[in-house]
């Protein structure tokens, strides 16, 4: 709890400039995420799947000169929603990391099998790997 009185008050020191910079490292920029359940049931429909043992990957060719990402961790899988959220920090992360932002696909990222929390770096590396493959 004390942690948590600290990091405000550390949030509410901060010019805003830099509090932008920060939100800006903690997820993907708005352009980059899909949104509406339209666009995600259409990739769903017409994407193709790339597969691993902990996550499937929905890939379709958008008509944009950057690429789209979402994310979907359901609560049968992985039950707390501060594991889900750290999930999808780190797969985020490792996307704009790898520059993906730009190459004009539109990508749902699925959590397809039971994530526990000491896995997060093998969930990861998994992404990596199916990504580099495309």
């Amino acid at each position: 709890m004390e942690s948590r009185l600290v990091s405000r008050q550390i949030f509410k020191r901060l010019p805003a400039c830099e509090l932008a910079c920060l939100r800006a490292l903690l997820a993907l920029s708005r352009t980059n995420r899909l949104t509406t359940k339209k666009d995600i049931d259409y990739i769903f429909k017409n994407g193709r799947t790339v597969r691993g043992s902990f996550l499937f990957i929905r890939v379709l060719k958008n008509q944009k000169e950057y690429s789209r990402f979402a994310f979907v961790i359901p609560i049968k899988y992985v039950p707390l929603a501060v594991d889900r959220n750290r999930i999808k920090r780190a797969l985020s992360e490792e996307i704009r990391k790898l520059i993906l932002l730009e190459h004009g696909y539109d990508m749902i990222v699925v959590i397809h099998g039971k994530v526990e929390r000491n896995q997060l770096r093998e969930v990861v590396g998994e992404l990596v790997n199916i990504l580099s493959k495309m």
